[in-house]
Parts: structure tokens; sequence; C-alpha cells
């Protein structure tokens, strides 16, 4: 726990250093959300959209939910790697593989601020747009909790995937890519997987994204409880169990594969 500590310290530093990027990525966020808000406005007006219905019927709310949504896709999918490279063009990888902390934990410790930082950002956020367009909201916050954490760890799983490649192949990832585009496009951030092609619409069902987002608005838009989402969750809670133990052992893979050739440090 003191090196939870250390790493989660010594990442609010570098984040604080570093203020022009931090109020600028914020604002970035806030531009982002707000387009769809603005958007989601002016759609509604005088419009019905059936295929949302489940979700409370709410345009705006569906496109601020799915917006906020890939934000911890994002994280989830590119934290690890992007630690990694962080770390080899800072030249403090090799230092901090020799500070007696296992891969696996350097990895974990060094994108928790990532996932942190992701959670307070789009909280905020969140909040500032709902106040301003008055979405109406009906949290459940257990189901709400429970969806991003094992939404989280789903992907973070397929995110060491991406880590242990980059790790070797330094440039070039295609796991994230796939990953990324298939959300946006298939998994309904922007518009009802109904509207899919059949033979898409199977794609989209068998993303864990898709179910993850659906859980997620339902516990935000619909108030809906544990069990009311419980299929969703379980299966997450499976891909979970699946991806992580995979992740690792691809970075440990890559780890092994950069130390003997004696490329860990470059980038």
């Amino acid at each position: 726990m003191f090196k939870l500590y250390l790493f989660l310290k010594r990442s609010l530093i570098t984040l604080l250093s570093y203020r022009t990027a931090l109020v600028l990525g914020i604002l970035g966020s806030l531009v982002g959300l707000l387009q769809f808000s603005f958007m989601g406005r002016f759609l509604t007006e005088g419009n019905n959209f059936p295929a949302i219905k489940a979700y409370g019927g709410n345009l705006l709310g569906y496109l601020i939910i799915g917006t906020a949504f890939t934000s911890f896709v994002g994280v989830s999918l590119n934290s690890f790697q992007s630690t990694i490279r962080s770390e080899q063009q800072m030249g403090t990888l090799e230092y901090l593989l020799i500070s007696n902390t296992r891969l696996e934990l350097l990895l974990t410790y060094s994108g928790l601020m990532n996932f942190v930082s992701a959670f307070v950002n789009v909280a905020v956020l969140l909040g500032a747009v709902v106040w301003v367009f008055h979405v109406p909201l009906s949290i459940n916050v257990p189901g709400t909790i429970l969806s991003m954490a094992l939404t989280i760890t789903a992907l973070s799983g397929i995110g060491l995937m991406s880590a242990g490649i980059i790790i070797v192949t330094k440039v070039g990832d295609p796991i994230t890519w796939v990953f990324t585009t298939l959300t946006g496009l298939l998994s309904g951030v922007l518009f009802p997987v109904e509207y899919l092609p059949s033979y898409l619409k199977t794609v989209s069902l068998l993303l864990p994204t898709t179910h993850a987002l659906h859980a997620l608005r339902m516990a935000i838009l619909q108030n809906a409880s544990v069990s009311d989402i419980s299929s969703q969750l379980f299966l997450l809670a499976g891909i979970s169990f699946i991806t992580v133990p995979l992740g690792f052992a691809v970075v440990r893979l890559g780890f092994d594969r950069a130390r003997k050739s004696g490329s860990l440090a470059h980038y």
C-alpha cells in the first residue's frame, strides 16, 4: 500500500507540473460534451426517438452518457501502454523495474491515476452539463459503480495485451485500434445498435463495450439496480476473468522478449 501511495503521489505531482496541458485537456473534454449537448437539444426539439425509450427517451442524456463512456474506454485501452511509453521517454523504466516492484504491480499502480483522473474529469464535466441543460437523471449508485468497475477491468485486460505488444513493436498497436474503432461504430455510443444491419448488429453484440454501455445507461438514466442489469454485469465479470490474466501474461512475454533483445528502454 505504501508503494501504491508513492505511485499515486508521483502521478499527481507530474500531472500538476504541466498545468497548461491539464487545463487544455479539461477544456477539450468540456467542448466535446457541449457539442453533443447542443446537438442533442437541436435534435430533440419536436422529435421522438422510439429506439431509446428503454433509456427514458431523452436523446441528450443518451448522447452524453455515450460520450462519457468513450473516455473510460480510451483510458482502459491506452493507460498501460502510455505508462510504458512515458517511462521509456523519461528514461525511468529500468529504474522502476529494479526497485523490487513486480511488473504487474508497476503497471497497475502507474495506471491507477489515469483512471482516477478520468473518473473525476468525467464526473465534474457531466455534472456541469447536466446542470446547465437540465438533463433528467435517475441514478442507481451501486449499479453505476459496479458497471464502471467491471467495464474498466474487462477493457484493462485488453489494454494490457496492447501494452505487451507495444513493448516489442514500439509503434503500432492493432488491438487498441480495432477496439476503439469498433466501439465508436458498433457499440451504440451515438446511435442505438438497432439501426445497424443485421450482420453488424451480430458483431456489436460480441463486443463487451456494447453490454457495458447498455448497463451504464440503464443505471444512470433509468435507476436500474444491480439485479436489473445482472446479465450484463455477469458477462463483464466473465470477460474480466479471461482478459486480465491473459493481459498480464502478454505483458510478461513482451517484457521478457524486449529484455532479451536489449530494447526494453528503447522507444
